[in-house]
């Protein structure tokens, strides 16, 4: 392939072949390849930096290796490979989708009943990760991809071990502003709520089309964005109040007003929107206190309520720090799922 003006080199990962360039962020870069020992296509996302320890190199295999116990989960894509390049480059061999959210809702906003049916999926995505103490940090909609085998799996879990060897200086610089909570701002010790914020947001923004509060397609300063935060959440054109009430409750300020991801995920489940494809048999134990006919009822706050489930300290997950949507390979997740193709968006926007 030819190389631009101060790109960095094709690599060499053992194995692969026909690298070729998909997206490019600040910290990372996604190639297209081929896994040539079983003829598959594959996403390889590589670090620009490198891990020029031993040590640093090390942490990053062993790290990386248990960051893929989320990728058995059926709403996760799959983690086939970790490694380091000659050259000290760190590297993920992942599944490759069809597409993003944020292309679908680029072209044309979701409707409610498809809205909360990915939001089911995500959210039991985040309780297994959760449960295993693994934060993602970084649920957007272009981290929320899907093929014609899996109407929705979460992106970039792998990247969680990156993130957490740089210095928490560059928190601000990685993260995503239309899909973080305020308390990403203020640099404060990430807890599960920050994932039930972004996949809240990012649930509103694929029916609306655009990220909440927003009021265009262009990133507000740093500013006008903590202002935002002071906004109310409008109702959606068709989109019953339940939905959104329950989206609300999930982008609350205070991150110890939000649920939890368990919470969330039952909450959408309990939801009657229409006729939806079948859900997996959740649990959804004490749903049923929180809805009345007509809609949702957050918990009321006091010493009667129980507060969501602390999450274990954990990685945090740093993607491209623009929306350049994640991409990961085609291999099948279970035996339901079979290979397939992906085409990458642009980048660059919310």
């Amino acid at each position: 392939m030819t190389e631009t003006p101060g790109a960095l080199p094709t690599p060499y990962v053992p194995g692969m072949s026909g690298l070729s360039i998909m997206a490019r962020g600040g910290y990372a870069t996604v190639y297209r390849a081929t896994q040539d020992s079983v003829g598959r296509e594959v996403a390889i996302k590589m670090e620009n930096r490198t891990l020029d320890s031993h040590r640093d190199q090390a942490r990053f295999l062993r790290e990386a290796r248990a960051a893929g116990r989320m990728s058995s989960h059926p709403h996760v894509v799959d983690l086939f490979d970790v490694g380091v390049t000659v050259d000290q480059h760190p590297y993920l061999i992942m599944e490759l989708c069809d597409g993003s959210y944020l292309e679908r809702m680029r072209v044309s906003p979701l409707g409610p009943v498809e809205t909360r049916d990915v939001g089911v999926k995500i959210a039991d995505a985040l309780v297994h990760s959760h449960a295993n103490g693994v934060l993602h940090r970084d649920v957007k909609p272009a981290n929320i991809l899907y093929s014609q085998f899996n109407s929705a799996v979460l992106a970039d879990f792998g990247l969680a071990v990156l993130g957490e060897m740089r210095d928490s200086s560059v928190t601000l610089e990685v993260l995503t502003p239309a899909y973080a909570p305020p308390e990403m701002f203020r640099q404060d010790t990430p807890s599960g709520a920050v994932d039930v914020y972004s996949l809240c947001a990012s649930l509103y923004a694929m029916m609306r089309g655009r990220p909440p509060r927003w009021d265009s397609d262009r990133s507000p300063s740093l500013i006008t964005l903590m202002e935002l935060f002071d906004r109310p959440i409008p109702d959606l054109p068709g989109v019953p109040r339940s939905l959104t009430d329950v989206l609300r409750y999930g982008m609350a300020s205070d991150p110890r007003a939000r649920p939890n991801a368990e919470q969330l995920r039952d909450m959408l489940v309990g939801l009657q929107l229409g006729p939806s494809n079948p859900h997996p048999p959740y649990a959804t134990g004490g749903v049923s206190s929180l809805y009345f006919t007509g809609g949702f009822v957050p918990p009321r706050p006091g010493p009667s309520s129980a507060p969501p489930r602390p999450v274990p300290p954990a990685s945090p997950t740093r993607d491209l720090p623009d929306e350049t949507p994640t991409v990961n390979t085609g291999e099948p997740k279970r035996a339901k799922r079979k290979w397939f193709g992906f085409g990458d968006t642009p980048s660059g926007r919310p």
